[in-house]
């Protein structure tokens, strides 16, 4: 079991270096096993001396595929450690930041024990918890390291490790697929091994798959899920029928309101409402007008991408993230994580717009080249419906944590895979509402250098009590609160979404003057949230909306604090 001296030596870049090496000899071996493959079929001659030089060749051979099964395994289970400590860095260095912000020591064997009367006090005593969980998370996640990656590298340090991928598998060396269980670094290094058309027969075998993959580039998520959305193609190139998620929803939709209105018209659904039967309609038609209101905006827009695309389980929406920009490519990423009441058919074109206006702020106000910034919508959880709709799951973080998974596997599949091909980039999540609670769940738990900026607007509830505890540097954490009709501020709990990300110590403030944005209601007796979402309003001609403004130079890199 690891302990909290151990994980003082981890170093990211010690694993990083490992990695490049590892990579170059997996990719110089394939390289030669093909070279020796071409020149076996050029033996063409028969007799005693050629069958010789055949057999030694396949003798070769064979030992090559051995070595390059132990290569590629050494390669993968690095990423995998890649991911391990990069966590619990992240963890490490949360921990110091707490305990500076509380005037603690840590001391070598990691027992934290706050004097009684810290204890007595809020918010110090959440403070010394959240502490105590960085420490345990951290020994955890390396101990973990441990029982997980040991075992792959003893197997090749002991000659155990088989895999039967030789030179004649679909990819000579490799997994053919990749695995369900492997983590974005893992995935990254593998996708990064193929080659292209050993990339391109996987998204086209499997692009439910392959579309939401985190880990592999963007471009290739966005081929699988016009594959999915739209229907596969033939040789000839033209789309097969039957094969798109707007036909199987379509379908569904048809049966499931052909049955309601059936037993509706029937004498026992005159009596008795069947709610089981309106229900599977409702949620039919939902999931139906979710991929219309997607497949409208990429036919409007050639310049969006679909780079996720989950139908869901019955009852939940169609999860979906559309990109605009060149997500593999651009010097500053944005993700925009929206709050409550989002789904692809409500706010699709909201989101797109506020993603725009995201890239204007950082091109105008942030000094960002044209070109340079990419912006996310990312509509991939699944975010509480209005209480009004008798569901009140807005109270509580359930969704917000199982959002913050998917945030986090996104997040860190973009950085991982810059990483795997020697890119920086400069990764903003942008949250907003109930999306700032579930960004702030996913900080908790994200990897070192993952993500460069982090931004709260609107929002509920940080998902922590001290800035440290987010594995974002402090000094690149803000927050954005309009003073007027913006009560969702704060309205969460504390003891459960955390405190208002305003209230945090050592929080960089950006401003909160929407005034100038189109949209800004100044009217002192409209609704308590009538400006929730100004911070992302487009200024009005000759006006100004700073707290867009500042939230574009976050973006771009440029924000530094007063």
């Amino acid at each position: 079991m690891a302990t909290w001296a151990d994980i003082q030596s981890w170093q990211l870049s010690y694993v990083e270096e490992a990695e490049d090496l590892i990579e170059a000899e997996v990719r110089e071996a394939r390289e030669i096993i093909a070279d020796l493959e071409h020149a076996a079929n050029d033996i063409r001659s028969q007799g005693e001396a050629p069958d010789r030089m055949r057999q030694r060749l396949t003798e070769i051979q064979d030992k090559l595929d051995s070595r390059l099964n132990e290569l590629t395994e050494c390669a993968l289970a690095t990423a995998e450690l890649h991911g391990y400590v990069s966590r619990v860095v992240a963890k490490r260095k949360s921990a110091w930041e707490v305990a500076a912000e509380v005037g603690y020591d840590i001391p070598e064997n990691g027992v934290v024990q706050p004097s009684a009367p810290e204890t007595r006090f809020e918010p110090m005593a959440s403070k010394f918890a959240e502490l105590r969980d960085c420490i345990d998370d951290a020994v955890r996640i390396a101990t973990e390291a441990e029982e997980t990656v040991g075992p792959r590298y003893q197997a090749l340090a002991d000659g155990q490790y088989v895999l039967a991928e030789g030179r004649h598998s679909e990819s000579a060396g490799l997994a053919n697929d990749a695995d369900p269980s492997w983590s974005p670094e893992e995935v990254s290094v593998w996708w990064a091994l193929l080659s292209e058309s050993e990339r391109e027969a996987l998204i086209n075998k499997d692009p439910e798959k392959y579309g939401n993959l985190d880990g592999i580039d963007m471009a290739s998520r966005a081929k699988a899920n016009d594959l999915v959305l739209n229907g596969r193609i033939d040789a000839a190139g033209h789309r097969i029928p039957g094969t798109s998620l707007l036909e199987k929803a379509q379908k569904e939709y048809d049966e499931a309101k052909a049955a309601y209105e059936r037993d509706k018209d029937s004498f026992w659904g005159r009596q008795y409402s069947d709610d089981e039967a309106l229900e599977r309609y409702r949620n039919a038609e939902n999931k139906l007008n979710d991929l219309l209101a997607v497949k409208k905006a990429l036919d409007d827009d050639p310049g969006i991408s679909l780079i996720t695309l989950e139908f869901g389980k019955g009852g939940e929406n169609v999860r979906a993230a559309l990109a605009i920009g060149d997500v593999d490519n651009a010097k500053h990423v944005t993700t925009f994580v929206p709050g409550m009441t989002t789904s692809c058919r409500r706010s699709t074109d909201l989101n797109l717009g506020y993603a725009r206006n995201l890239i204007d702020a950082a091109e105008n106000a942030g000094g960002a080249e044209k070109g340079s910034v990419a912006a996310v919508a990312w509509l991939g959880y699944e975010a509480p419906p209005h209480p009004e709709e008798l569901d009140f799951s807005v109270a509580s973080t359930h969704k917000a944590e199982v959002g913050a998974q998917k945030l986090n596997g996104f997040l860190t599949g973009i950085h991982s895979w810059r990483s795997e091909r020697g890119m920086d980039v400069h990764q903003t999540p942008v949250t907003h509402s109930y999306g700032s609670l579930t960004g702030g769940f996913a900080m908790r738990d994200i990897g070192e250098g993952v993500v460069d900026d982090f931004v709260y607007t609107g929002s509920p509830g940080s998902a922590v009590h001290s800035v440290g505890t987010l594995g974002v540097d402090p000094d690149h954490t803000w927050v954005s609160a309009i003073p007027l009709h913006d009560d969702v501020q704060g309205m969460g709990p504390d003891w459960t979404f955390g405190r208002d990300p305003k209230e945090l110590e050592g929080i960089g403030h950006l401003s909160g003057d929407a005034t100038g944005g189109d949209g800004y209601n100044s009217d002192p007796n409209a609704g308590t949230f009538a400006n929730h979402s100004a911070y992302f309003y487009k200024a009005k001609e000759g006006q100004h909306n700073y707290s867009l403004e500042d939230i574009g130079q976050v973006i771009a890199g440029k924000k530094e604090r007063l």
